[in-house]
C-alpha cells in the first residue's frame, strides 16, 4: 500500500537538505549537500542564485533515489536561514547572489537608517530594533551600490521564497521571513506603509504575504524534469528555519521556549501577541510572527555558548588533540568538568568572548575566569565555563521572560550540547526547569514539511498535523538540592559580574591596560 510523503527542503548556511516524512512524523529518506559560500572581500559572504537552485536539485533527486518503493511525494515546502535574500528582473532572472545574513558590507545603511528613521520608530511598528543583519539593509546596500541592478529589480524575495518560485514560479514571502525584513508591520501583517516611503521604496518589489502553509502553486514542467518531483506537486509556504523547527517540535502553545544549542544558542519563545511599545526591544529581543496560527515569537540568545565550551576544549585539551572538534574531545572535556563539585571550587566564567548578551549592550565585553587560586585545576576551569553558559543562558531567558510577560512553560533543546549530559544537568539546576529533548534529527525540515501536508490537505488542520506527528523524546529533570545551590550563586556572584568587569574591560578597550611596549 503506498503512503504520502511530505518533503521539506531547509536552505541553510552550512548545509541545504531534503527530508521525506510520513503523516506521522517519520523519516522517510533524507539528502544533503554543502552550501556553496563566496567571500569575495573580508566581512562579505554571498551565495549565487543559480548554485543554490542546483543544490536544491540535487537533494532533491539523491532524496527521491533513496524514498521508499511505496512512499508517493504528496506535497513540498521550503525553510531558509532569514535575511538572506535575491533581487530578480523582469523574467525572473537573479541580478546579484544572494548576501547572507552575516555578511557585514549592510553596516552604512543600518547607520543611515537608524539617523533617519530611529530605533523607537522602527521597534513600534516591526518588534524589532536597527540590526545590520536584517534584509531590508541588502536590498538598500544594492540601490547605494549596484544602482543598475537595483532599477532593474522586480523582485526581492528570501531564500525560501526562491526555492518556491522556483519550483512553481510563486512570488510569496511567508509572515515568519517577511518579519526579518525589517519592513513588516507587525500588528497588521503587512508591508509598512510608513518605513517604504521613508526610504523611497515601491511596495511591489516584495514578495506577497501569505499564512505559512498555505498552497502557492504545484511544480512546473520545467521544475520536475530538473528536481525529478511529479508535475504538478502541491507547493506550499514554508518559514524562517528558527521558526519551522519549533513547530515541528509541536512548540504553539504560549510560554512554550526551543533552546537551539549551538556555537550561538538560539531561544525562541511562543507568545499570543506583539509588544510594540518599543520595551522588548530595548531589551535587545526581537519579535515575529510564528508559522502557526494566530502565534508570534520573541527571539534572544547566548552569542558564544557551545563556541566557548570548544574555545575551553582547545585550551584544555587541545595539545593532547589537536584543533579538531571531535567527539572524544567533548567526551574528555567532560569527564573533566564533572571531576570538579558544584561551583567548579569557587571558580566563575564569563562567557562573552565576543560581545555582552541581552540585557547587557555591550560589542566591547570581555569575558573572564574570576576566582581563580593557586588550587584551581584543569577541572575546575572546565566545569566553571559550564555553569557560566549556563548561567549566561539563564540570565537570557529570565530577561526575555520578563520583557514579553510570560513565564517558560515548557523547554526543549536540541544541537550537539543535547548529548552532554553534565552540561544539560548543569543547565536544568540554573534553571529549575526540565529540558526535554526529542529525538528529532531534522526539526526544521519536519516543520516544512508539516506545513506541505497543510497547505496542501493531507492534514486537515495545523492541529491535526500536531496530533498526527509522534517522536520520542527524553526529560532532563531538575535537581532540586542543585537548583537551590546554584540559584544562591546565580542571584549573589555571578549577575554581579558583568557590572564589577565593565570599567576594566573599559579601559582594556581603550588600551590604558595592557598596551604592549
Amino acid at each position: 500500500m503506498s503512503q504520502p510523503a511530505l518533503i521539506g527542503v531547509d536552505l541553510g548556511s552550512t548545509n541545504i537538505k531534503a527530508v521525506a516524512f510520513g503523516l506521522g512524523g517519520e523519516q522517510l529518506a533524507q539528502a544533503t549537500t554543502p552550501t556553496i559560500t563566496h567571500v569575495p572581500r573580508p566581512g562579505w559572504a554571498e551565495y549565487g542564485a543559480e548554485e543554490v537552485w542546483t543544490a536544491v536539485c540535487s537533494v532533491l533527486r539523491q532524496l527521491l533515489a533513496n524514498l521508499p518503493a511505496n512512499a508517493v511525494p504528496a506535497a513540498v515546502t521550503c525553510s531558509s536561514m532569514a535575511e538572506a535574500g535575491v533581487a530578480l528582473d523582469a523574467h525572473g532572472q537573479p541580478l546579484y547572489p544572494f548576501i547572507s545574513w552575516f555578511d557585514q558590507r549592510t553596516i552604512p545603511q543600518a547607520e543611515q537608517w537608524a539617523r533617519h528613521i530611529g530605533e523607537e520608530t522602527t521597534a513600534k511598528i516591526t518588534g524589532l530594533g536597527v540590526r545590520p543583519v536584517y534584509g531590508i539593509f541588502r536590498l538598500l546596500w544594492l540601490r547605494d551600490n549596484a544602482p543598475d541592478l537595483f532599477r532593474r529589480t522586480r523582485r526581492w524575495l528570501n531564500m525560501a521564497d526562491y526555492g518556491a518560485f522556483r519550483l512553481c514560479g510563486a512570488t510569496a514571502t511567508d509572515y515568519s521571513l517577511a518579519s526579518r525584513m525589517l519592513l513588516l508591520d507587525l500588528a497588521r501583517k503587512e508591508w509598512s506603509a510608513t518605513l517604504l516611503e521613508a526610504n523611497g521604496l515601491d511596495g511591489s518589489v516584495l514578495g506577497e504575504l501569505v499564512p505559512s502553509g498555505t498552497q502557492v502553486g504545484r511544480v512546473s514542467s520545467q521544475a520536475a524534469a530538473e528536481t525529478g518531483l511529479p508535475a504538478g506537486l502541491p507547493v506550499c509556504s514554508g518559514g524562517h528555519d528558527h521558526v519551522c523547527g519549533a513547530f515541528g517540535l509541536g512548540l504553539t502553545q504560549v510560554g512554550d521556549t526551543f533552546d537551539s544549542m549551538g556555537t550561538a544558542e538560539s531561544l525562541m519563545m511562543t507568545t499570543a501577541a506583539p509588544q510594540l511599545d518599543g520595551s522588548v526591544t530595548r531589551r535587545q529581543i526581537g519579535q515575529g510572527v510564528h508559522v502557526a496560527p494566530n502565534r508570534y515569537y520573541a527571539m534572544s540568545g547566548v552569542q558564544m555558548s557551545g563556541g566557548a565550551v570548544d574555545w575551553v576544549r582547545r585550551l584544555l585539551l587541545g595539545a593532547a588533540l589537536g584543533d579538531a572538534a571531535t567527539p572524544e574531545g567533548y567526551e574528555q572535556l567532560m569527564q573533566l568538568a564533572g571531576e570538579a563539585p558544584p561551583g567548579s571550587g569557587g571558580v566563575f566564567f564569563v562567557p562573552h568572548l565576543r560581545r555582552a548578551n541581552p540585557p547587557h549592550v555591550n560589542p566591547h565585553a570581555r569575558g573572564a575566569f574570576v576566582g581563580i587560586t593557586g588550587d584551581s585545576s584543569r577541572s575546575h576551569l572546565a566545569r566553571a565555563v559550564l555553569e557560566g553558559v549556563a548561567y549566561e543562558y539563564q540570565l537570557v531567558l529570565e530577561n526575555m521572560a520578563e520583557a514579553v510577560g510570560v513565564q517558560p512553560s515548557k523547554l526543549v533543546a536540541t544541537g550537539g550540547g543535547t548529548r552532554n549530559g553534565v552540561w544539560m544537568g548543569i543547565k536544568t539546576a540554573v534553571s529549575g526547569l526540565p529540558i526535554t529533548i526529542p529525538a528529532v534529527d531534522e526539526a526544521v525540515c519536519l516543520g516544512a514539511a508539516m506545513l506541505a501536508g497543510v497547505g496542501s490537505g493531507v492534514y486537515a488542520s495545523f492541529a491535526d498535523a500536531a496530533a498526527q506527528v509522534q517522536f520520542a523524546s527524553r526529560t532532563i529533570q531538575c535537581d532540586p538540592t542543585l537548583h537551590q545551590f546554584y540559584r544562591q550563586q546565580y542571584e549573589q556572584i555571578y549577575k554581579t559580574l558583568y557590572g564589577a568587569l565593565r570599567e576594566t574591560n573599559e579601559l582594556i578597550r581603550k588600551g590604558i591596560v595592557g598596551r604592549g611596549v
